[in-house]
C-alpha cells in the first residue's frame, strides 16, 4: 500500500483543464496541444475534478494498484480496504444475527468516524447504497475484485468536491477498461479452520476499434460458512456464555418469601433430568444458578454465512464526432447469503404459565424462558441485488481556450429480500400453553412433571413450537436517479501564471422503502428484528465550482465551494400512529488547498475543508423495531454483587426498542491536512501528512451499554424500564446527535525500489498513528480520548516486500495493529476487560509467469497462525473484534490467470 510517487515537474505552460466527474473516463478526454506543439497527457486524480499534468495535488491520496491488491492475498475488495491503515478501528463485515440484510454486507470506516462518513465511488461516481443503511453506505463486498484496476483513497474531507458524506474521506475504486482480448481468472482459498473455503472465477473480454471500445467482466464468487464453535474457545473452562432461554424451559417465579431486607425472593425452576439429556444444555441446579438449565447458543450459529455472488460489469465508449464521445457503464451484482443464529428465544413477549396450570410444579405464576431449538435454528436467506447504469456525452467546444463539457444520466437500485425462518409467534405460544383438553387439563407439559420419556417430551415441545412457527420477511429497496453536467476551461494563461475553473450541477431523486411482515412489525414475533419500517424519499440538488491557480515559483492554489440541499419526507410510525415528517438540510461547504514545489523532487501541501452530512432516511423515519443488545447491567449487578452470573454476563441480551428520530440535525465538520511528498531518489519516495478532523453533531445509534451507563451516572433513566426484581425489562433507544468528535494523527508512507543481480526488489511501508480520538456524548458530558483504548488502536500499518526475477516473483506482507488498553473500562467497573497486545499478521506468496501468457500464484495468509486477541480475561462467545482482526487463522490460496 503506497502513495503515488511524484512525477517530474509539471509543464505549467502546457496546463490544460478538462474537468470530468469520473476518473473512469479520463482516457476519453480530448488532448490539447501545448504551446510547443507536443501533446500532454492529462490525468484526473481523486480529490479534484480538474485534470492536470501533475499526479500529486494539495490533497493526500493513497493509491493501491492491482499489483498492490494482489500482494495482499485478500479475496474481496472489502478485505483489502479493511487492512488499510486509514481504516483505523476496523469496519463492519457481515456476520449472522443482524437484520435488514446487514448480515450480508461489508463497509469501510475511514478514521473511525463511521461508514456513513466515508464516500465510496466507483469510477468517480457514487455507488448505490445498501437498504440496511437506507442507501447511505455502499457494500464494498459486492465489487468483484477481478475488475479493479486500482483503488484511490483520498485521506481528507471532500464535501466541497464530491458532496455530502465525504466527511472522513473518499474511496474511489477504478475499474479496468480498454481491455483487448480474453482473460480467465480462478482463485481458491482454504483456511485452517473448518469452513470458510472460497472460490472465485472470472471472465474478462474486450474489443477496441478506431471509434471506441467495449469491455465485459463476469465474476462468480462463492464462500462457505464458518461456524462460531470452530472459532471461539467453547471448551475452555472459563467459557460462560450460556443463556437462560433454553431448549429445556426455565420458569421464574415469586416464591412468596422475603429476604432480610423485606424484598420478595424470586427463584428459577427447571427439570434437571431433561437438562442432562438435551444437547448443548448444561444443568445449573447447583450453587448460585439453582433451578436453571442453560443453553450454549454458540454451538450452532454461523459467524460468517454461506455466500454466492454473480457480478457483471461493462464499460463502453464511442466517438460520435471528433469532439463528442458517448460513454457508458453498466454493473449488476446478485448475491445470496445464508446465515444462522441460535434457535429462537421466546423473548419479545415472555410467555407465562399460570399458577393453576395442570403442569405447573410451583403453584405460582411463572415467567417462562424458552427457546424453540426443537424446530431448528434461525436460518436467514438474504437475497441482495443491485444494478447501476450510466450513460453520458463528453465533448469539447473550441471557444476561447477551449471548453470541456459533459452531461450524464445515472440510475442505480439496490433491493434486499430476507427470509427469516423458525421465528416464533408469541401469542400462539401463550394460547397453546393455556389450551386445555376435553377434561380441562392443559395440553403441554413443558417441565415434564408427568414423567414422559425423553422422546415423548421432545415430540410435545416440537408440536408446541410448530404451532407457533413463523417465517419473517424483510424487503428493502433503494433507488436513485441522477442527472448532472459540468463544464471547464482554462480561463487565463501567461508564463507561469494560469487559472483553470470547473463548474457543475447535480440533481438526484432517491426513494427508499423497507418493510417487514405485519406480524413482526406488530411486536408479537420473537427471533427477528421487524418493525423498523421506512417509507421515505429525498431529493438532492448541488451546485459547485472549483478553481485552480498556478503561480510563479511553483506555487499552486486551489479552491472549491459547493452548495448542497436535501429535501426529504418520510412516514414515521409510533405511539401516535403514522405521522408524515419533512425536513430540509442545506449548506455551503468550501475547501482550500495550497501546494508548493521548492525543488523538482519535493512537494509541500496543505488543505482545509468543511464537511456536511444530512441524516439519512432510516435515521430519521424508521419506526420502532425490537432487537436484543448485549450489555452489562452495571446498575443491578454491582448493587447485587453479580449474584446472578447469567444475567450479569457481558454477553447477556436485553430487549431494546430502537427507532428513528425526526428531530435530527445535519452533521458538520472540518478537516485540516498538512504534509509533503519527497522523491529522495528516482527509486525512493517518502510521504508524511498530519490530519485533524472535527466532527460536530455526529449522528450515533445509542446502544444499550450507553443507556445503562447514563442511567448509572445520572441516578436513573426514562429509557430503562425495570421489573419488580430490579432487572431490566426493556430499553428504549434510537439515534441522537452527539456533541462532538475530534481526531488527529499522522500518516507515513515510503517506497523503495532497487535492482540486484538476483532480482528486483520493491519495499513499501505505510503507517498511521492516531494522536487523539476524543468523543463527547452530549454537551453535559466530558470529552473522552479513546485513542489507545480497547478497540481504538493508536497504530496501524502495513509492510510489503516484493521480489521479481525473470518469470518468478515472491512477496512478504505484514499487517500490524497496535496494542490497546482496557484500563479505562476497568475503572468503570468492567473488570473483565483486558489489555490487547500488538498484533502482526504475516503473509507470503510465490508466483510464476509461464510462456503461455499466464500466471500461477500460491500463497498463505497468516503464516504463523497468529491468534486474534480477545476482549475479555475469559473465553467468550464472539469475544474478538471481527471487524478489526482476522479470525480464520492460517489460510492457503491458489490463483491462476490466463490471457488469450
Amino acid at each position: 500500500m503506497n502513495t503515488l510517487s511524484l512525477t517530474a515537474k509539471a509543464v505549467r505552460s502546457s496546463f490544460i483543464v478538462a474537468a470530468a466527474s469520473s476518473v473512469a473516463f479520463s482516457g476519453l478526454a480530448f488532448a490539447e496541444e501545448q504551446q510547443e506543439g507536443a501533446k500532454v497527457e492529462r490525468i484526473e486524480v481523486t480529490g479534484s475534478r480538474i485534470k492536470q499534468v501533475d499526479m500529486e495535488t494539495s490533497s493526500p491520496v493513497t493509491v493501491l494498484s492491482a499489483a498492490d491488491i494482489a500482494l495482499t492475498g485478500e479475496k474481496t475488495v472489502a478485505d483489502v480496504l479493511n487492512n488499510s491503515s486509514i481504516n483505523a478501528f476496523g469496519s463492519w463485515r457481515g456476520t449472522s444475527g443482524y437484520g435488514s440484510g446487514s448480515s450480508a454486507t461489508s463497509s469501510v470506516n475511514m478514521r473511525g468516524l463511521g461508514s456513513q462518513a466515508t464516500l465510496v465511488l466507483l469510477d468517480g461516481r457514487r455507488m448505490p447504497g445498501t437498504s440496511s443503511s437506507s442507501g447511505a453506505t455502499a457494500d464494498t463486498s459486492q465489487i468483484p475484485i477481478a475488475i479493479v484496476e486500482r483503488i484511490e483513497i483520498l485521506r481528507d474531507g471532500a464535501s466541497a468536491v464530491y458532496g455530502s458524506d465525504a466527511v472522513a474521506g473518499v474511496i474511489n475504486i477504478i475499474t479496468k477498461k480498454e481491455f483487448d482480448g480474453f482473460q480467465l481468472d480462478y482463485s481458491l482459498e482454504q483456511p485452517s479452520v473448518e469452513g470458510g473455503d472460497a472460490n472465485r472465477f472470472s471472465i474478462a473480454t474486450g474489443f477496441n476499434t478506431d471509434k471506441g471500445n467495449v469491455t465485459f467482466t463476469y465474476e462468480y464468487y462463492d464462500t462457505k460458512a464458518v461456524m462460531d464453535k470452530d472459532i471461539w474457545k467453547m471448551d475452555d473452562p472459563s467459557y460462560g456464555d450460556y443463556s437462560s432461554f433454553s431448549s429445556v424451559p426455565n420458569g421464574y417465579y415469586n416464591t412468596g418469601e422475603k429476604d432480610a431486607d423485606g424484598d420478595d425472593i424470586y427463584a428459577f425452576y427447571s427439570n434437571s433430568d431433561m437438562c442432562e439429556q438435551t444437547q448443548n444444555v448444561s444443568d445449573g441446579t447447583d450453587g448460585e444458578n439453582n433451578g436453571r438449565c442453560f443453553y450454549s447458543y454458540g454451538e450452532v450459529t454461523k459467524l460468517f454465512g454461506d455466500m454466492t455472488r454473480n457480478s457483471f460489469m461493462t464499460n463502453f465508449n464511442y466517438e460520435i464526432t471528433d469532439n463528442i464521445q458517448f460513454r457508458g457503464r453498466g454493473t449488476a451484482s446478485l448475491s445470496d447469503t445464508e446465515t444462522r443464529y441460535a434457535g429462537t428465544p421466546v423473548s419479545t413477549n415472555y410467555p407465562v404459565m399460570s399458577a393453576d396450570n395442570t403442569y405447573n410444579p410451583t403453584g405460582e405464576d411463572m415467567t417462562l424462558y424458552m427457546r424453540s431449538v426443537q424446530i431448528g435454528e434461525r436460518d436467514t436467506l438474504t437475497e441482495t441485488n443491485s444494478f447501476d447504469i450510466l450513460g453520458g456525452f463528453v465533448g469539447f467546444a473550441e471557444v476561447g481556450n477551449g471548453i470541456d463539457w459533459e452531461i450524464n444520466a445515472q440510475h442505480a437500485a439496490s433491493t434486499t429480500n430476507a427470509f427469516n425462518y423458525n421465528l416464533i409467534n408469541d401469542n400462539i405460544i401463550q394460547s397453546e400453553l393455556d389450551r386445555v383438553d376435553e377434561n380441562g387439563n392443559n395440553i403441554y407439559d413443558i417441565f415434564n412433571t408427568s414423567g414422559m420419556s425423553y422422546g415423548e417430551w421432545d415430540q410435545q415441545m416440537t408440536q408446541l413450537y410448530d404451532a407457533a412457527n413463523h417465517t419473517g420477511v424483510y424487503q428493502g429497496k433503494f433507488d436513485s436517479t441522477q442527472i448532472d453536467g459540468l463544464a471547464s476551461s482554462l480561463l487565463y494563461e501567461e508564463g507561469e501564471f494560469s487559472v483553470a475553473i470547473v463548474g457543475g450541477l447535480e440533481y438526484e431523486m432517491i426513494n427508499f422503502k423497507q418493510t417487514s411482515d405485519p406480524e413482526s412489525a406488530s411486536g408479537i414475533i420473537s427471533g427477528g428484528s421487524g418493525g423498523d419500517d421506512v417509507d421515505a424519499e429525498r431529493t438532492r440538488q448541488s451546485a459547485y465550482t472549483e478553481v485552480q491557480v498556478a503561480l510563479p515559483a511553483n506555487f499552486e492554489v486551489s479552491a472549491a465551494v459547493r452548495y448542497e440541499r436535501y429535501d426529504q419526507e418520510g412516514t414515521l410510525t409510533g405511539a401516535e400512529g403514522q405521522v408524515t415528517n419533512s425536513s430540509t438540510f442545506d449548506a455551503v461547504v468550501p475547501k482550500l488547498g495550497l501546494s508548493w514545489r521548492p525543488v523538482d523532487s519535493l512537494l509541500l501541501r496543505a488543505s482545509y475543508g468543511d464537511s456536511f452530512r444530512a441524516p439519512n432516511m432510516g435515521e430519521m423515519f424508521s419506526s420502532q423495531s425490537l432487537s436484543f443488545e448485549k450489555a452489562y447491567d452495571s446498575v443491578w449487578c454491582e448493587a447485587n454483587n453479580d449474584s446472578d452470573a447469567s444475567y450479569c454476563a457481558s454477553g447477556n441480551q436485553h430487549k431494546t426498542w430502537f427507532g428513528g428520530n425526526p428531530e435530527l440535525e445535519a452533521e458538520e465538520g472540518n478537516s485540516l491536512t498538512v504534509g509533503g511528498v519527497w522523491n529522495v531518489t528516482d527509486d525512493w519516495s517518502l510521504e508524511l501528512s498530519y490530519y485533524s478532523i472535527t466532527y460536530d453533531n455526529k449522528i450515533e445509534a445509542v446502544g444499550a451499554d450507553d443507556v445503562i451507563r447514563d442511567e448509572k451516572i445520572n441516578g436513573g433513566s426514562d429509557l430503562v424500564t425495570r421489573g419488580p426484581d430490579g432487572k431490566i425489562e426493556y430499553i428504549e433507544s434510537g439515534y441522537i446527535n452527539m456533541s462532538s468528535v475530534e481526531t488527529s494523527g499522522f500518516d507515513f508512507a515510503t517506497s523503495y525500489n532497487f535492482e540486484t543481480g538476483f532480482g528486483d526488489f520493491n519495499l513499501k511501508l505505510d503507517m498511521t498513528h492516531i494522536l487523539e480520538f476524543k468523543e463527547q456524548a452530549n454537551e453535559q458530558s466530558e470529552m473522552i480520548d479513546l485513542a489507545g483504548l480497547q478497540d481504538y488502536p493508536e497504530w496501524r500499518g502495513n509492510f510489503a516486500a516484493a521480489w521479481y526475477y525473470n518469470d518468478f516473483n515472491a512477496a512478504w506482507t505484514t499487517v500490524y495493529i497496535g496494542s490497546q488498553s482496557g484500563e479505562y473500562w476497568r475503572d468503570l467497573g468492567y473488570d473483565y476487560i483486558v489489555d490487547t497486545p500488538n498484533y502482526f499478521k504475516h503473509n507470503f506468496q510465490v508466483g510464476y509467469t509461464h510462456d503461455w501468457d499466464g500466471t500461477v500464484t500460491v500463497g498463505v495468509n497468516n503464516v504463523f497462525d497468529e491468534e486474534a486477541p480477545t476482549w475479555y480475561d475469559y473465553a467468550g462467545y464472539r469475544d474478538v473484534n471481527t471487524g478489526l482482526y482476522d479470525v480464520l487463522g492460517r489460510t492457503f490460496y491458489l490463483r491462476i490467470n490466463q490471457k488469450f
